[in-house]
């Protein structure tokens, strides 16, 4: 019984309930994965040694009277012990070949290396020992507003 609800969650793609509601969504021209290691976590938590990310807009939904907000970076670098899950991870493998799925959905198999680009994720969360950013802004707003727009440099 206990494999048939976690196939049903795996299909579902949902997140650990500890995630807050919706997540954050974000948009990035390319990402790229070292050591990437999903599946025997629970919530569909995915582990990695390495996250990097370039022309990065990650938004943060607000609550009720409180905006959210939009952070905009060039590039950013997750390192460490990097976590992650989204309820929806899309974009190009090797820029090719389309990807749509859950963090959840994901087999437990070791990935050394991923690349993907035109990158859309919702509902994530993530979590890292250290974050570099390069000509990062974080300003209140949506993906739609104008202070969510790549800074220049």
């Amino acid at each position: 019984m206990n494999a048939a609800r976690e196939v049903a969650t795996c299909l579902r793609g949902s997140a650990a309930d500890s995630s807050p509601a919706g997540g954050a969504t974000l948009r990035a021209e390319d990402l790229t994965v070292t050591d990437l290691l999903c599946g025997p976590y629970p919530g569909g938590v995915c582990r990695a040694r390495r996250v990097v990310l370039d022309e990065v807009r990650i938004t943060y939904p607000g609550t009720e009277g409180v905006p959210g907000s939009c952070t905009t970076a060039r590039r950013v670098t997750f390192s460490g012990q990097v976590r992650f899950r989204a309820a929806v991870l899309s974009g190009r493998v090797f820029g090719l070949v389309p990807l749509a799925l859950s963090t959840a959905a994901v087999p437990p198999v070791p990935i050394p290396y991923l690349r993907l680009t035109d990158v859309h994720a919702t509902g994530l969360w993530s979590r890292a020992d250290m974050a570099t950013t390069s000509y990062a802004a974080v300003a209140p707003g949506d993906l739609h507003s104008e202070n969510c727009s790549l800074p220049s440099g």
